[in-house]
């Protein structure tokens, strides 16, 4: 049960990481987007980070609940 909380904890950081990054891009263009390699390494690392800390998120949840 444990990594049925964290795979939907994953799922969710990595969405809520999208959606983060979504609004800090939003003023690019398309072509800065395919051009610029600092902003693949930048943005896609936070989506990542927030996809762990999802992760993460659903293992404390589990393990203060009384499943």
């Amino acid at each position: 049960m444990i990594y049925f909380c964290a795979a939907i904890g994953f799922v969710l950081g990595f969405f809520a990481g999208l959606a983060v990054i979504n609004m800090f891009l939003r003023s690019y263009s398309t072509r800065e987007l395919t051009k610029d390699k600092s902003l693949r390494w930048t943005y896609g690392v936070a989506v990542w980070i927030f996809a762990g800390l999802g992760a993460w998120g659903g293992v404390w949840l589990y393990n203060r609940s009384i499943f």
